[in-house]
């Protein structure tokens, strides 16, 4: 399986992680993630479920793309945080984003960053028209980032949280 090209921004690279990448994460080898990526992994790289991911991947190959992505701070090389999509889009086009920063990585804009990379390639591919996060409603810092890029709170839920959308321009 190749990875797919990376996503950069100013400050940050945003790394697709490989079936392999996120074995050696589940395990806690983060010498070893380090080694299969070329970067630094902290104690808590906030990565979400990898689990989750790596099932389906396992499933579907071309789902690559539309998983789990690392961010790299590109100054020092490390792993700060992750910006997931949970997949390709729906038959509606809807593709959900979920992000997470560590503590020491937190209030540099760096979720803002990597989310609106990332959504600014997913609205660029082929049927996709929604961007969508759920976000708790005792997640403030969160709910910032989602209004930052342009996504607006609905009255819907998923999986019991509240959800937020942005359609395409």
């Amino acid at each position: 399986m190749q990875r797919p090209p990376n996503i950069e921004t100013e400050r940050l690279i945003l790394v697709a992680l490989l079936p392999e990448d996120i074995e050696a994460l589940i395990s806690g080898d983060l010498e070893h993630a380090a080694r299969l990526t070329g970067y630094t992994f902290t104690h808590d790289p906030e990565l979400g479920d990898l689990a989750w991911h790596l099932t389906a991947l396992r499933r579907d190959s071309s789902h690559l793309p539309w998983r789990m992505r690392v961010i790299v701070e590109r100054s020092s090389s490390t792993v700060v945080g992750s910006i997931n999509l949970k997949g390709p889009p729906t038959p509606e086009g809807d593709v959900e984003i979920g992000w997470g920063v560590i503590d020491t990585a937190r209030k540099k804009g760096y979720a803002t960053e990597a989310a609106a990379a990332v959504i600014d390639w997913a609205l660029q591919q082929p049927g996709v028209n929604l961007v969508s996060a759920t976000v708790p409603d005792d997640n403030h810092p969160s709910q910032r980032v989602a209004a930052k890029l342009g996504l607006i709170r609905t009255s819907e839920t998923r999986r019991n949280l509240p959800l937020w959308k942005r359609e395409q321009c």
